[in-house]
């Protein structure tokens, strides 16, 4: 066997030895996948009894020049003490690996340690870096360099565990005063960094995280100005991604007045009779800052020709101004931002075209060519990929909010486009990289693209105010993002590895938050439809949510005007009274929730009062036998300068509030000419909006005002909101119906009380023309809305009140 081999390794030196005489072609390619250049470090030496150095595919074999040498390396028919005394000739001639200097060795420990915030082993290589940078500052005889490098590593780190909340939980007693060490290692390397014009690059880093710690500690004045005088010490000879950074920093400071408080100081405190806001509100006086600011970095950019920097200035002003509800400003900063993009867009028609018939298809004249499907832009680059979509996300909430839904379609099927050509997989871990001409790139942290993804379900469903039909979108955006939701909960998200714990949390709230407004969108619709188990069910899952993820105070308004909206539509004006002035009380004043809260409840004591006058004492029959107590100390009748500060409070408040306003004001004037005059204009803001719950009811209004002098026009309006509060809850497929004798009669009646009023206002007026056919059929119509009305009376109490629905 012995000798097998050996004769077996000469004839592979042989036949390498004849191939490099004789080949005319050498094969640089070849040879440079084989043999490495000199300048690729060497592996160290192995012992002569251990294979797995030379067999391992990762490492790198020793350089030579000989090349039948390497053939007979690489030969499996070697004998292990054979390649041994070859690899140790040839390593003689060639000097080994210096062993690194302690301090180099410890001051970049910690980037080899580096491990994202939701790994199993976060914290301890957070323990091991810092234990690192601690023993290199403790050497004795450190370069400038060197300890300026490990000062600000250590004050690095140091933010990442306050960031997390290590040092505020007693767990974890190795980051307790880790606040005093990341001070002092702020002083020591700014000192260094100062005296060295070479470590200039370190001292703009720490002053950046100098006003993060003064941030953390409430002393937003002083972090602010720590910017400013950054940015006023700034030469022109710096690399302009640290002015562009210091820049952004003083506007993330400027619109987040407040950092966040930890856990332990939340729990220690006193419940809030308000809501909390979702996020801390600036005061005016910091949004203009930073729109001042915002301006600057445009203008800077646009003079240096980084026409992405401007590009995120323009979509920064955008976000300020729509997080501030500047609404009379968004509008010209979006379209500032879509030229930057290069977007345009054409409002779509409302109601859009209908087909022909097939008759006028095949005999008519040959049909126009029809138009086009609508073609949108795509980006390959990831930062204006991230940037579309946010700026679409964006511009859909402002025309949303304005109303106008012929301008949320082509966005929103934009945005549609752009998620599903997989844009999100651009930046996957939430960070763009701006590419500058001189001097490093820019990387800017972006909404993380799994927020993105989810959000996209929330303004989508948000967007499509229609409640009507057997598969409104509205509902079905809301279902499908509840179903993803929980999907993508079980599925780990990517961060990047200079991220922080807190950044995790925060993540983390967010995907609750947007689950609870999932839930509200699709109990809104479910109420507007009259599905009253499921809006009841998904109230239980909506409370049971927010206390799961600690954040019911911010949705303890909203669920409130659930709960109202939910008792009004039961007919239970007693606990819909109580519900809408709860909202009231636990919302912010001057929101929107506590805008519609308080035009809820004017809205049904303007109805109460109205039924009253009609009825007297006997008022409360045929409402719901379930309800509370009217409250005695009640008055009879609505102040109209209560109903007028809440019409103030409606104007600016977006289309919806805004045509509430209408009607209310509609119900407070004493002249028909205006009330038709507030009427008509409610019902062109609803119709905009494409909000046809809404526009059901100003059609019966309307309706109300000209029954007795214009029957023609009175039935037509009649005719519409039939149908629409017949859609209000039609079944999700045709051939849903029960029969009932002879005849079937749907399944769903919709907005069973609304159905009842227009048909009884029908069946007057087939009365008044004598149509007695048309009478008959009317008759069994109102029958069986009727019933369903009846029915709605003797339902028992919400099971929101007796515990989970069965």
């Amino acid at each position: 066997m012995p000798a097998t081999a050996s004769s077996t390794r000469h004839r592979v030196l042989q036949e390498t030895q004849n191939a490099v005489e004789t080949d005319g072609n050498p094969r640089p390619l070849k040879r440079q996948r084989i043999q490495p250049e000199t300048s690729i470090p060497r592996v160290p030496d192995v012992s002569a009894d251990d294979d797995a150095g030379y067999l391992s595919d990762l490492t790198t074999l020793p350089p030579s020049s000989n090349p039948a040498l390497r053939a007979a390396i690489l030969s499996p028919t070697s004998s292990p003490q054979k390649r041994s005394s070859q690899s140790s000739q040839s390593s003689q001639s060639e000097p080994g690996l210096k062993p690194l200097p302690p301090a180099v060795l410890l001051v970049n420990l910690p980037s080899l340690l580096a491990h994202p915030p939701n790994h199993k082993y976060y914290v301890h290589s957070l323990v091991l870096s810092i234990t690192a940078l601690r023993k290199c500052l403790a050497l004795p005889a450190l370069s400038p360099d060197v300890e300026c490098r490990a000062w600000t590593g250590l004050a690095e780190l140091g933010m990442r565990v306050i960031a997390g909340g290590y040092s505020q939980n007693e767990e974890h007693a190795w980051a307790k005063g880790i606040e005093m060490e990341v001070e002092k290692a702020l002083s020591r390397g700014s000192i260094i960094a100062q005296k060295h014009p070479s470590l200039r690059a370190f001292k703009h880093q720490l002053a950046l995280l100098q006003a993060q710690l003064s941030q953390w500690q409430h002393k937003t004045k002083f972090a602010r100005n720590q910017i400013r005088s950054l940015i006023s010490s700034l030469m022109p000879t710096d690399p302009p991604h640290i002015l562009y950074s210091a820049q952004l920093a003083l506007i993330s400071l400027l619109t987040t007045p407040a950092a966040p408080k930890t856990p332990t100081t939340v729990q220690s405190e006193k419940p809030q009779n308000r809501t909390p806001p979702s996020s801390p509100q600036p005061t005016p006086q910091d949004v203009y800052a930073a729109l001042t600011v915002t301006q600057e970095l445009e203008d800077r950019a646009a003079a240096q020709k980084h026409n992405q920097v401007a590009l995120l200035a323009r979509v920064l002003r955008v976000r300020i101004r729509v997080a501030a509800c500047m609404w009379a400003d968004v509008r010209d900063a979006m379209q500032g931002a879509e030229a930057a993009l290069g977007l345009s867009y054409e409002a779509a028609p409302t109601p859009k075209p209908r087909k022909p018939p097939v008759e006028q298809q095949v005999e008519g004249p040959p049909p126009t060519q029809p138009a086009p499907e609508q073609t949108f832009i795509m980006f390959e680059d990831p930062f204006e990929a991230a940037m579309a979509v946010h700026l679409l996300m964006l511009s859909i909430v402002y025309f949303t909010h304005a109303g106008d839904a012929a301008e949320v379609s082509p966005r929103l099927s934009h945005l549609h486009a752009l998620l599903d050509s997989e844009v999100l997989e651009k930046f996957p871990e939430g960070n763009v990289e701006l590419v500058l001409p001189s001097g490093p790139s820019l990387v800017v942290q972006v909404t993380h693209p799994r927020i993105l993804f989810l959000l996209a379900f929330l303004v989508s469903s948000a967007s499509k105010r229609d409640a009507v039909g057997r598969k409104p979108k509205r509902k079905v955006f809301a279902t499908e993002g509840l179903t993803t939701w929980e999907a993508e909960a079980a599925r780990e998200i990517s961060f990047s590895t200079w991220a922080s714990a807190g950044d995790v949390q925060e993540v983390e709230e967010r995907l609750a938050r947007i689950k609870a407004d999932l839930l509200s969108e699709l109990i809104a619709v479910s109420i507007m439809r009259s599905e009253f188990d499921i809006a009841e069910e998904n109230l239980n899952v909506l409370v049971a949510h927010t206390r799961t993820y600690e954040i019911f105070p911010l949705f303890a308004a909203r669920i409130a005007l659930h709960h109202a909206h939910l008792a009004h539509a039961l007919l239970q004006p007693a606990r819909a009274l109580r519900c809408y002035r709860a909202a009231a009380h636990h919302a912010e004043r001057g929101s929107f929730v506590y805008v519609a809260a308080v035009a809820g409840e004017v809205g049904l004591c303007v109805g109460v009062q109205r039924r009253r006058a009609r009825m007297g004492e006997t008022w409360m029959q045929g409402l719901s036998e379930s309800d509370e107590t009217w409250p005695e100390d009640e008055p009879a009748e609505v102040h109209v300068e209560r109903g007028m500060e809440v019409l103030k409070m409606c104007r600016g408040m977006g289309g919806s509030l805004e045509a509430v306003a209408q009607v209310l004001e509609a119900c407070f004037t004493p002249e028909i000419l205006k009330a038709k005059q507030h009427l008509k204009h409610a019902l062109e803001l609803a119709t905009k909006a494409q909000d046809n719950h809404l526009r059901a009811l100003v059609l019966a209004l309307i309706a109300a005002h000209y029954l007795h002098t214009a029957g023609d026009h009175a039935r037509t309006m009649l005719q519409t909101c039939e149908q629409l509060a017949a859609g209000l809850g039609a079944p999700p497929s045709k051939g849903q119906t029960a029969s009932q004798g002879a005849k079937s009669v749907p399944v769903a009646v919709g907005n069973a009380p609304l159905g009842l009023w227009v048909g009884e206002r029908f069946l007057d007026l087939f009365k008044r023309a004598g149509k007695e056919a048309r009478i008959q059929k009317q008759t069994v119509v109102n029958a069986h809305l009727s019933k369903a009305v009846s029915d709605l009376t003797r339902r028992g109490r919400p099971a929101i009140l007796q515990g989970p629905a069965s």
